[in-house]
């Protein structure tokens, strides 16, 4: 399949890839800190790459259009989206279709949890990472209401890390 005009710019731009037999249809992972990745770069993504299991992504231009597209990908199991003012509870639904889910990082976004307690039921999670400003009272309550919704997955706040930096476990908040 050839590509168009804007996909070559895209592919030759972004990875110096001329012709569409080269592009992979598979990525391991998929890592950018403080990029020009934006909705753009991961629709170009989605029309040829089938699945990606990881994407680590902090300060890109992404937003809930950039997580529409990533929702496509297969095999998707660790999706990291630390400081992304642009995303949004809109892309709580994106979430619920990625059955492959297991981790998921959206600190320094708009969600709430107050946002993820009304809207996120993904089974496959298995640890979610967000910022929250709630009182102590409201963090267990919504807690509760997670974890009964979850059971399997550990919710951790203000944090993106499983242990400190002495690689001592931090507990989850429930």
């Amino acid at each position: 399949m050839k590509l168009s005009k804007e996909e070559k710019k895209f592919w030759q731009r972004h990875f110096r890839i001329d012709k569409a037999e080269n592009i992979p249809s598979k990525l391991n992972i998929f890592k950018e800190v403080d990029s020009d990745c934006d909705d753009e770069f991961f629709y170009f993504l989605s029309l040829r790459i089938a699945s990606i299991t990881e994407i680590h992504l902090k300060e890109s231009q992404i937003t809930d259009q950039g997580v529409k597209y990533i929702s496509i990908f297969k095999g998707l199991t660790t999706l990291y989206l630390r400081k992304h003012d642009e995303i949004t509870k809109t892309s709580i639904s994106y979430f619920n279709q990625m059955m492959d889910l297991r981790s998921l990082n959206i600190t320094k976004t708009k969600i709430t949890l107050s946002d993820l307690c009304e809207n996120l039921n993904n089974q496959t999670l298995r640890e979610i990472f967000l910022s929250s400003e709630d009182t102590k009272e409201n963090i267990l309550e919504k807690g509760f209401i997670m974890k009964e919704r979850m059971p399997e997955c550990n919710i951790y706040l203000n944090t993106s890390f499983t242990t400190d930096v002495f690689d001592n476990p931090i507990k989850p908040i429930f």
